[in-house]
């Protein structure tokens, strides 16, 4: 009598009480791998992404955010007037600026010329390098293709 006593009131206790079975672990063969085209100049705007995010703080303000539209221009640049070969690329973005603070604004054109300097020099192999650390990015020109007075 009291097993009986005993399991009907685990068997209320069960109902009453909301117990999840659900396993929260996810399966990891259910991972989804994508591959999606990216271009070249994706690729290049990636790893430039920081400094290009900085140059459009310090001409914009803080609170704007830039999205890339295309590479309009990237050159070799290669100087022999100095005692020792040097090369640089200059690359000419066109991007999209917006106020992350204002509710429909519209999106803003400018074009962002900078300087990327590999360290390396024309003529020299330098295998030794491993990482991008010692690759220098510098602003050249900045230029706004909008006018910020609303029409009135």
């Amino acid at each position: 009598m009291k097993r009986l006593l005993m399991l009907t009131f685990l068997i209320l206790m069960s109902l009453s009480v909301p117990i999840s079975l659900a396993h929260a672990e996810k399966d990891p063969s259910s991972k989804i791998n994508k591959e999606i085209y990216a271009s070249p100049e994706e690729l290049l705007v990636d790893m430039i992404n920081p400094y290009i995010t900085e140059i459009v703080n310090k001409e914009c303000g803080e609170g704007v955010n830039w999205t890339f539209e295309r590479v309009n221009k990237l050159e070799l640049i290669v100087d022999h007037t100095g005692s020792e070969s040097k090369s640089w690329y200059e690359l000419e973005l066109m991007i999209r600026t917006f106020s992350s603070n204002l509710k429909n604004e519209a999106m803003n054109l400018d074009t962002v010329t900078v300087q990327i300097d590999p360290k390396t020099y024309f003529g020299t192999l330098e295998g030794k390098r491993k990482n991008l650390d010692e690759v220098s990015v510098k602003v050249v020109k900045y230029s706004h293709h909008h006018d910020n007075k609303k029409n009135q």
